[in-house]
């Protein structure tokens, strides 16, 4: 499907979005329709001196872990929460972010003039995209267990509210087992953005008051 408008967007989600008994929504919006759904670190590639094929998650949570207590203001030992929060301050993990905002999604799709490029480092214009997944809704009572670098399958997290940002940008996670492995769910929706569109549509958003001071 393709909008170029909030109306078009607003009417899909009234009409195809509302939640069913025990189903709800939840959205991702992204720059480059190309974009494929895998965590940040398992994008990364380690330096060839390492000699490892993946990137050390288990090192760097622990280095989070030391060097965050005087700058997070929480209380907390559960590495589900840490990886939550480090993921909230730019570090690459096993973690996608989503969100049950439907306008937030939408912001991220359109808030950046490019973001792929070709081998050249010249902007690939391509149109953005919001994925829409009709998914079950979490059960809370039940929090995840173990280590979320040891799970089996792909879990869906909704953490505690650690940081503004959580709040104002309503998000929760899908958290995977093989970072490198594309996430391909059912019940997803494919909303297409045209290149030409996006900056209308961020200037839209700003008109009602979603913008970078309210969602950061």
């Amino acid at each position: 499907m393709e909008i170029s408008s909030i109306a078009q967007f607003s009417g899909l989600i009234e009409n195809h979005f509302r939640d069913r008994g025990d189903t709800t929504v939840v959205y991702r919006g992204h720059g480059a329709a190309s974009f494929k759904l895998c965590p940040k670190v398992g994008r990364h590639v380690p330096p060839k001196l390492s000699g490892r094929t993946h990137v050390n998650e288990a090192l760097m949570l622990e280095l989070f872990r030391r060097q965050s207590p005087d700058r997070i203001g929480i209380a907390t030992t559960d590495d589900w929460e840490f990886l939550s929060i480090a993921q909230h301050h730019g570090m690459a993990t096993r973690l996608l972010d989503w969100t049950r905002n439907p306008l937030a999604a939408l912001y991220f799709a359109v808030c950046k003039k490019d973001e792929s490029w070709d081998a050249e480092g010249r902007p690939q214009h391509e149109d953005a995209e919001i994925i829409a997944w009709r998914r079950p809704k979490v059960d809370l009572t039940k929090p995840p267990k173990g280590s979320p670098l040891k799970i089996k399958q792909v879990i869906k997290y909704v953490p505690r509210i650690t940081t503004p940002r959580l709040r104002v940008q309503s998000g929760l996670f899908t958290v995977h087992p093989n970072p490198k492995e594309e996430f391909a769910p059912p019940g997803v929706l494919r909303i297409r953005i045209p290149y030409l569109q996006r900056k209308e549509l961020k200037d839209s958003l700003y008109r009602h008051g979603l913008n970078e001071s309210v969602l950061f």
